[in-house]
């Protein structure tokens, strides 16, 4: 039942917890842990089995507590939650169980083991656990009972640099006395950035406002941190040389808390570092531009199968095509994404390179004569509905186990339909943007080009309009607004039905979906994620935003029109055919953000496909989870003659554990920000990234993450996003600015900005952690730039 600390490690981490296990290979390693010993999970399901409510301490086990507790000499002591599932790589579980400090005498230690107990079933922690997949039956807890340090300094250490993923970096993050004052978040950090070589590279102050210290009577109090001294840089580079020995001895980067207390270094917790970013890797600037457009459209880590059957057989060969057919560009698509036993663990940044193709095919695009008519005219075009249409009226469950694995393979065959359509439309508009290019170089105008190409003739537009007039219809509908606030599609669309002044309404939201249905959720390169017909959710957050308010005022001015106000280029001569290159260029956007709704038509029945082998692989106990079925190779489902191939073999282990390391890297950026960003401060501003034009704005900031959040936006807010996709469209003309982590300025965030003539700011890295709520910003969006209004 009792343990002592030195005994515990990660081979008894089923009896002793994570806490208590990292202690013990610390122990180990030779570091200075304060003495301690485990109340053990053993205790705590005995003393669980043998109590109908509330979990207590026998009288049996109390005795053996107190024994080993007289046996450290009866000190104040650190009292800690040691869950099984606890301190592991992808589940810190930080805060989630309790820790009391400056426990003092018998009493005051059984309570405390208690509570710790009583910790493991807080709403909280289940609640942690169930967002983790991880099972209730599995997780256990153990005590940890530490002689309690009196601390003159205490805080955190990362033995990498959390924010960019160097691992030749350290960073201590300290304060005057102990570290609770840190992890809770209390106080503002004196933070020391060391290399390699135990260097300080980097320091800024802290505000020691607030400092925790022990009472002799038990417990802890707050004193005010007047006059608080810092670390010497001595100090600080013993810190890191532990840090350092740490990170070898577990081999990975650690997460670890220490103290310092009359002149020696004590080590109190270290963990694996979660949500770290791969080493920041050094690439050309021609990828550096590349690539944020790439990674904005990856807001989440992709599954196995939307990586092989939809980015590898599709997008890439797509983007590829349309790259080699208009100007004999190559793009190697084969190393983008790093995997580990098929799981992405990390985005690459890839460089475009011409071929010798691509003078022929840059002559080619400024000497051929344009195709006449409409794209959406052309035979291409008529073939590639017809087979989406083909798709799309299968029914699957219906279909054997052949023809559903086929149908990946069939979409992403159809979407090259529309890589031929790109380039056969798109290329035409090369010599019209090389003219307009040179024209306004020579003039000094070349800053207009990406204002210029704002064109209000796309289906996004057109989609935003559609909306537009449903939320005006649901805003004169007596009723109809209220009932929308219920923002579960399936019971608000019946409730709709059964009315008969709302019937309206429902057959408008009807048809919306049945046009704009295969729109994505998520991403163009996420199949996973629901689309708007398979989950209206979005819609319905998108309409009650707009029934809510109008959007913020923009100012109205025309790019073109401004610049044929010069007097070189409103010549009569030359007015005509700016206009005429401008048209070009217009197109050239309208036809880029058309034929991605496009390809699009294909995703809800890939994703249905998905489901339903997932269901049936489920039904034969080949999968332990229907969901499981997006981390099973593609090529494994496509070979297989049947069901009956892929049962009773070691594929429902395989693929949970692959899900397992999926969801363990979920909270961990697939690149490192300073791979594609300049991350060097700005004097002056709170953040810096590519201005994508718009002026200058102020306004409160609202973080959104996801369309749950969209109601949240109020008209003249900064909206501040980790990226946006075409569902976002309609909160740019609610939203004063925008301010995007990735990507770049010809991102969708930057192109709809200009759209709506409002400043935008793109690359920003982290501005979704930086800023908060409410904060008032300007945003430049002319020179890249956030600052706080006493900078403006």
């Amino acid at each position: 039942m009792i343990l002592p600390l030195s005994n515990a490690g990660h081979s008894c981490l089923a009896v002793v917890g994570g806490k208590a296990a990292g202690l013990g290979e610390l122990i180990r390693l030779g570091e200075n842990v304060p003495d301690g010993f485990v109340v053990t999970t053993a205790a705590y399901e005995a003393s669980a089995r043998t109590s109908a409510q509330t979990t207590t301490i026998d009288d049996r086990l109390a005795q053996q507590v107190l024994a080993a507790y007289q046996d450290l000499g009866s000190p104040m002591v650190a009292v800690r939650s040691s869950a099984t599932a606890e301190d592991l790589p992808g589940a810190s579980f930080a805060g989630q169980q309790e820790t009391y400090l400056g426990v003092l005498g018998e009493s005051q230690l059984l309570q405390a083991i208690q509570d710790c107990w009583a910790s493991l079933e807080s709403q909280r922690a289940r609640a942690y656990r169930a967002q983790r997949s991880i099972d209730e039956e599995s997780v256990s807890i153990a005590v940890v009972v530490q002689k309690m340090v009196d601390a003159d300094f205490a805080g955190v250490m990362f033995t990498a640099d959390p924010v960019t993923g160097d691992r030749r970096r350290t960073v201590i993050e300290s304060n005057p006395g102990l570290g609770e004052a840190v992890v809770s978040g209390l106080v503002t950090t004196d933070r020391a950035l060391l290399d390699a070589h135990g260097k300080i590279v980097e320091r800024r102050a802290g505000q020691a406002s607030t400092v925790i210290k022990l009472d002799a009577a038990g417990g802890t109090r707050q004193v005010r941190g007047e006059n608080s001294p810092r670390l010497d840089e001595a100090t600080l580079r013993e810190i890191a040389e532990a840090g350092g020995r740490i990170r070898d001895g577990f081999g990975r980067p650690m997460d670890v808390e220490w103290a310092v207390a009359d002149g020696d270094i004590l080590i109190l917790q270290a963990r694996p570092m979660t949500a770290l970013p791969p080493e920041p890797r050094n690439i050309g600037p021609l990828a550096r531009k590349v690539a944020p457009m790439l990674y904005e459209l990856l807001p989440q880590r992709p599954t196995i199968l939307e990586t092989e059957a939809w980015i590898d057989a599709g997008i890439a060969p797509l983007v590829a095509g349309m790259l080699h057919g208009i100007a004999g560009v190559r793009v190697d698509y084969s190393a983008w994404l790093k995997r580990e036993n098929g799981v992405v663990t990390e985005f690459i940044p890839i460089t475009p390179k011409p071929s010798a193709a691509t003078p022929r095919k840059i002559f080619r695009a400024l000497t051929q004569k344009p195709p006449t008519g409409s794209w959406r005219e052309d035979p291409l075009y008529d073939k590639y509905l017809r087979d989406c249409q083909e798709l799309n009226e299968l029914h699957l469950a219906d279909l054997s186990w052949k023809e559903l694995a086929g149908i990946p393979n069939r979409a992403t065959g159809s979407m090259q339909l529309v890589t031929e359509l790109r380039v056969k439309y798109l290329r035409q508009a090369i010599p019209a943007g090389i003219k307009l290019i040179l024209v306004l170089a020579l003039t000094g105008k070349l800053s207009q080009f990406a204002s210029l190409s704002v064109t209000a003739s796309t289906e996004t537009h057109r989609i935003n309009d559609d909306l537009q007039r449903i939320a005006k219809l649901i805003a004169e509908t007596p009723g109809a607004a209220q009932l929308l606030r219920d923002t579960v599609p399936e019971p608000t669309i019946q409730a709709l039905r059964s009315q008969p002044h709302m019937q309206e309404i429902a057959e408008r939201i009807d048809e919306f979906l049945s046009v704009y249905g295969h729109r994505e959720s998520a991403s163009l390169l996420l199949p996973r994620a629901a689309t708007w017909a398979d989950d209206p959710t979005p819609v319905f957050h998108l309409l009650r935003m707009l029934v809510d308010g109008p959007g913020a005022a923009t100012a109205e001015n025309d790019a073109l029109e401004n610049l044929l106000a010069h007097r070189v280029l409103g010549t009569r001569w030359l007015e005509p055919r700016i206009e005429r290159w401008v048209e070009g260029l217009r197109g050239f956007i309208s036809v880029r953000e058309d034929t991605h709704f496009e390809i699009t038509r294909t995703m809800p029945v890939l994703r249905a496909a998905v489901i339903e082998m997932g269901r049936r692989l489920h039904e034969a106990s080949a999968l332990a989870d229907p969901e499981d079925i997006w981390f099973v190779n593609y090529d494994l489902l496509r070979c297989a003659p049947g069901v009956a191939a892929l049962s009773g073999g070691q594929l429902a282990q395989i693929a949970a554990g692959r899900r397992r390391r999926h969801d363990e890297l979920a909270g961990s950026p697939m690149i490192s920000p300073a791979t594609l960003y300049d991350l060097s401060p700005v004097p002056g501003a709170l953040l810096h990234g590519t201005g994508s034009g718009g002026g200058r704005a102020s306004g409160n900031v609202r973080i959104i993450s996801s369309p749950e959040e969209f109601g949240s936006l109020l008209p003249g807010e900064v909206l501040v996003c980790p990226a946006t996709n075409p569902s976002w469209t309609p909160l740019f003309a609610r939203a004063a600015a925008v301010v995007v982590n990735h990507g770049s300025a010809a991102s969708h965030a930057a192109i709809v900005a200009r759209e709506y003539r409002i400043p935008a700011v793109m690359g920003c890295a982290n501005a979704t952690t930086v800023l908060v709520n409410g904060q008032q910003v300007i945003v430049d969006g002319d020179r890249g730039l956030v600052l706080a209004p006493d900078h403006g």
